[in-house]
């Protein structure tokens, strides 16, 4: 079996390449070759929009399938199929389970049938429209599309907690702990989801892979458990020995006062979003959770401690949550105090430069930092 990536060392496909590898398939990617290469993999060391460089390589070639995990628009999505059409006749697309309207679901399961696109998210309408728009460019072709829809999916450099910053960062909810400094959490922490560590997930993809029972269809590929994200907090706190200090906010306010996240927070992560496996299970048998969410996570901070925190600590987002828990005391009358609000070296770095981004970050709704920002602008 010849499989080709588009990507293949980022979360989910890193995890897709050594499952295949391990099965014994011929994995071929097509990378910048910035990060690590497994050993076995066929480098196309090239960026995914250089289709000139790529073709140079792939030419006259057929692959059983390719998965293109760098596909975040619309556009892309074209010029992705449109390309690699001509080389196989599997093409997996990278969904989510974000596509159902859990709105309407009302915390019910979701199979692969369940009502599509959630309104009030952006990430929901456009996952969505990009499925049908896939569907629309193979339907006269003799190319079978295979669509992933991933619910929360987490591994060396990611805590599945509901809103945090990007990947690599995710240190930065655990020095808060440590510190004695406030995590955010939404409805107490009630909401649940699917949460599935990497190397389960890369079961359910592999599996798919020229197996006819996945042509033309989606699947939701997720493990069975789904906990809250009280129970994420909890098992942090017992791996970690910390307890957690938590300030409870409305998803409404927090998502006014963080506006980039306000689709995600609503529409994401404070409504129930439990998603049905069974159809997975079905067309490949060997799929199934092996890793609990305690041990995932154990492996997740062990990742990050074995490799000096990774990227290290997210100051806007760190200040960003400190700016919401002011607001939202200030508000309610709560002595802000108790929450030990204010910059934390939290990895003895000693260095200015992340004290500016902090204040900046905190300070922003301030009519001072406003004017400053502004004129900042001007002279760029």
């Amino acid at each position: 079996m010849t499989i080709l990536l588009i990507g293949g060392t980022g979360v989910l496909s890193s995890a897709v390449t050594y499952e295949a590898l391990s099965q014994g398939m011929e994995v071929t990617m097509v990378n910048r070759g910035k990060r690590t290469i497994p050993e076995g993999v066929e480098l196309i060391k090239a960026d995914k929009d250089d289709l000139k460089t790529i073709e140079q390589f792939i030419s006259g070639r057929q692959f059983d399938a390719v998965i293109d995990f760098l596909c975040y628009t619309d556009e892309a999505t074209r010029k992705s199929v449109e390309f690699y059409k001509h080389y196989t006749k599997q093409y997996f697309f990278i969904s989510s389970c974000a596509v159902y309207n859990t709105a309407e679901l009302n915390g019910a399961m979701a199979d692969e049938k369940a009502p599509k696109e959630l309104p009030i998210w952006k990430y929901s309408i456009d996952k969505w429209a990009s499925e049908q728009l896939l569907i629309s460019l193979l339907k006269d072709s003799d190319v079978n599309y295979t669509i992933i829809r991933p619910s929360v999916t987490y591994g060396d450099t990611r805590i599945p907690y509901g809103i945090m910053p990007p990947y690599r960062y995710h240190w930065t909810l655990i020095a808060r702990i440590l510190s004695g400094k406030a995590v955010i959490t939404w409805n107490e922490g009630r909401n649940r989801c699917n949460m599935t560590r990497v190397e389960d997930f890369a079961v359910g993809v592999v599996g798919l892979i020229g197996n006819p029972k996945a042509y033309n269809e989606a699947f939701n590929v997720c493990g069975d458990e789904t906990p809250s994200f009280k129970e994420v907090l909890d098992c942090v706190s017992d791996i970690i020995g910390h307890p957690v200090r938590t300030i409870d906010i409305t998803p409404d306010f927090y998502g006014a006062a963080f506006p980039s996240k306000r689709g995600e927070i609503i529409g994401g992560r404070a409504i129930d979003a439990v998603n049905s496996n069974q159809k997975l299970k079905a067309a490949v048998p060997a799929f199934k959770q092996t890793i609990g969410l305690k041990e995932g996570l154990k492996k997740t901070i062990e990742a990050y401690k074995s490799q000096n925190y990774q990227l290290g600590i997210d100051w806007k987002f760190d200040a960003t949550t400190d700016r919401i828990i002011r607001l939202w005391c200030k508000k309610q009358g709560i002595d802000v105090c108790q929450y030990k609000l204010g910059y934390v070296d939290y990895l003895n770095e000693g260095k200015s430069s992340n004290k500016k981004i902090y204040n900046r970050e905190l300070n922003k709704d301030k009519l001072i930092y406003k004017l400053v920002a502004k004129i900042k602008r001007f002279f760029k």
